[in-house]
């Protein structure tokens, strides 16, 4: 039995080291950040703390609804300053993000995706992507809120047939305002 495992992890190793055969070398760590800088890997941080510090502002607000927006702009730009900090070294977003396109692409393929984009047609995609994936988001939400008739009626049988039903909100709640696209589910820090 203990050779039979001993084979299969000898064979798993193997394997495994097969699939990444492609070491991430000096050269290719620079195409990676090459990549990285040319398709805006800078802007994540600004649009963390932006999406980051608009999820709290609802729950703010309702603690204090004459909290100022002054206090919103400097929660934003430490958040960001924060951040900003770390990008650049070991553990850093750069390092990180490294990683996740060298485990993803070999060394030519890289070079493929550089080529790509320093190209008319990669630059083009670049400088619409913003617009294309805010028109994406929109056009499927709008898709989506066509369809709540149905999906509500669906959830609400589903739920039904378990023995379940959503709890009535009350009429004197006031709906909370939505979170940002893309934030995440945060909490406004905690006072001290």
């Amino acid at each position: 039995m203990k050779k039979i495992l001993l084979l299969a992890a000898a064979s798993l190793a193997l394997f495994a080291s097969a699939i990444h055969a492609d070491e991430l070398t000096s050269s290719k760590r620079a195409q990676i950040r090459t990549l990285l800088d040319i398709t805006g890997i800078k802007a994540i941080p600004e649009q963390i703390a932006n999406s980051t510090v608009q999820s709290w502002v609802p729950g703010i607000k309702q603690l204090d609804s004459k909290f100022p927006e002054k206090g919103f702009i400097i929660m934003r730009d430490t958040y960001l300053a924060g951040l900003n900090a770390k990008v650049e070294g070991g553990g850093g977003l750069i390092e990180q993000v490294t990683l996740v396109y060298h485990n993803q692409f070999t060394a030519p393929e890289i070079a493929e995706l550089l080529k790509f984009y320093q190209g008319t047609l990669g630059k083009k995609m670049l400088a619409s992507q913003a617009k294309v994936n805010g028109e994406t988001f929109q056009t499927a939400m709008k898709w989506a809120d066509s369809m709540s008739a149905d999906l509500d009626q669906r959830i609400d049988a589903a739920l039904k047939k378990e023995g379940l039903k959503l709890p009535e909100v009350p009429k004197d709640t006031a709906k909370p305002a939505p979170a940002a696209v893309g934030a995440p589910l945060a909490q406004p820090p905690a006072k001290k």
